[in-house]
């Protein structure tokens, strides 16, 4: 049994020094702040694994892959672009502010978010739960990356205050025992925004 999770159930506040897959997600604290997907999200996950556990006699394995923001090349290219990649489409076409959230974001390539299902189902050492991202960067230099990409995206100023936010850090260990060889950030978000332009969406 392969679960497609969400990073947003690994969101515990407040945020430890270095994540891993022992972090949990508050589902109420979720709810109380309208984050719906979040809480959703959350709440499945822990109801899944409670079941499992509760199947003493199983005669299969259970796993848990957490994917943040997946972006890529998307199988359908007649529709327009939805879910993230809509919303990094968005982003190019003026969906941001006029400076730079003061926060971190991070990213997975579509396949490689596929590659971790496939080696959690064929890996017999597999199970519990795999943070899927490559790293955390502050959005200073995510919209760096973005105009870098798409010269004709809205300057965006960068964050400045002292009280920048430090990207969030992880430990990778399980992650990794998984083989996949991710995809760098740059690399992720360059792929994507050239579907979006193949699909005409971008000037």
């Amino acid at each position: 049994l392969i679960l497609t999770s969400s990073m947003a159930s690994i969101a515990p506040q407040p945020e430890p020094e270095i994540k891993d897959e022992s972090c949990w997600s508050d589902p109420v604290l979720q709810k109380s702040k309208g984050r719906w997907y979040g809480a959703t999200k959350t709440t499945q996950e822990q109801l899944v694994q409670k079941w499992v556990e509760d199947q003493a006699d199983k005669d299969f394995k259970y796993a848990a892959i957490c994917p943040t923001v997946v972006l890529g090349p998307s199988l359908n290219t007649a529709a327009k672009s939805s879910g993230t990649q809509g919303k990094l489409q968005k982003w190019l076409t003026g969906d941001l502010p006029g400076t730079a959230w003061n926060d971190s974001m991070s990213f997975v390539h579509v396949e490689d978010c596929a590659k971790m299902h496939v080696a959690a189902l064929e890996l017999p050492s597999a199970s519990g739960r795999y943070m899927c991202l490559v790293e955390s960067l502050h959005w200073n230099e995510i919209c760096a990356i973005l105009k870098e990409i798409h010269p004709n995206m809205k300057g965006v100023h960068p964050y400045e205050g002292d009280d920048k936010a430090k990207p969030t850090q992880f430990n990778f260990d399980k992650r990794n025992t998984l083989g996949i060889q991710f995809t760098p950030t740059i690399e992720i978000l360059t792929d994507a925004v050239a579907q979006i332009r193949e699909m005409g969406e971008l000037d």
